[in-house]
């Protein structure tokens, strides 16, 4: 396979308050690039998988500053459609510090990929890789990008290429109604569904503790393997065999929160790609989670050294 792990989705400019500052008073603010597909994609990469984004760029230097960024990292960017409309969607961070919380703040209406045409994006690339991974924020962008997010899925099932979803709910972008509604076919059809502890309560209702939680999706959606992560709590997984790993979040020194849930994504992903060794994905999903929470900005800039030498902690906290 030419790529290990694709996928598909908006990456935005991140434009953070600094630490201690407010939005509405701060003169500066600390330009970066982060979308959930492509902090997935950027992991992954410095670890060593060879991974391609597809998504809209406009030609402007805002889109050639994500495009460069991200093969920067080492992510193959052949598959952008660059576009002469449009524009790059924008999200302002005012950075909290306990007890104040960070808040997020977005400029991402009618961005480029958002006017994706689903007729003419290209989609037949899906024979090159070995792995799609999708989340739930784009099909929220708009019809066009739920439509191609679904092409390529359905591609990818007819193809044999597992697939990997992360529920990755955001109620800045739509209704709980409305996701729960859309998001479901996408979770039925996946190998991999990742989802977080209160969007499994959020869109479905779900309640418990998380072991239940987690075997509500999985009878809800029948994936292969379900995985609920539980922020500072750690992460469980349920097989459709019935098999369960639970591990615990490793003690972080917290600089940066944002990204962390996509860290885990990814070091889920590398850990079980290449023969399916849940026990092995969580630990590595929790250790770069971990990692990720000592690094400002949204992606997790860690090498394969540095995520296997946080490993060790991780084995002193699976529960089988």
């Amino acid at each position: 396979m030419r790529w290990e792990v694709v996928s598909f989705g908006e990456t935005m400019i991140r434009l953070a308050v600094p630490l201690g500052e407010r939005l509405e008073t701060t003169r500066q603010l600390e330009v970066g690039i982060g979308g959930t597909e492509a902090n997935v994609l950027v992991a992954l990469a410095r670890l060593g998988r060879r991974t391609a984004w597809a998504s809209v760029l406009p030609q402007n230097p805002l889109g050639e500053r994500i495009a460069r960024e991200l093969a920067w990292h080492g992510v193959d960017v052949s598959l952008v459609q660059w576009v002469s409309h449009g524009r790059i969607g924008i999200y302002f961070l005012d950075t909290g510090v306990p007890p104040r919380p960070t808040v997020v703040l977005y400029d991402r209406a009618r961005s480029a990929i958002a006017l994706v045409d689903p007729m003419v994006f290209p989609t037949d690339w899906i024979v090159d890789t070995g792995w799609l991974h999708l989340t739930g924020i784009t099909p929220a962008l708009s019809e066009g990008c739920q439509r191609v997010a679904w092409t390529l899925l359905e591609r990818a099932r007819v193809l044999g290429v597992p697939i990997s979803f992360d529920v990755n709910y955001r109620s800045r972008l739509w209704g709980a109604e409305e996701a729960a509604r859309v998001l479901a076919p996408f979770c039925a059809q996946t190998t991999i569904l990742l989802c977080g502890e209160g969007d499994a309560r959020t869109l479905w209702g779900l309640a418990g503790e998380p072991e239940q939680i987690a075997a509500g999706l999985a009878e809800r959606f029948r994936a292969p393997v379900t995985v609920v992560t539980l922020g500072d709590g750690g992460a469980v997984a349920l097989t459709r065999d019935g098999d369960k790993v639970s591990v615990g979040a490793l003690p972080a020194t917290v600089i940066d929160r944002v990204g962390a849930g996509d860290a885990f994504a990814a070091g889920f992903l590398h850990g079980y790609v290449d023969d399916r060794d849940l026990e092995r994905a969580m630990r590595y999903g929790t250790a770069l989670a971990a990692l990720k929470l000592t690094i400002r900005g949204d992606l997790a800039l860690v090498s394969a050294a540095e995520l296997e030498a946080a490993l060790a902690e991780t084995r002193r906290t699976i529960v089988r």
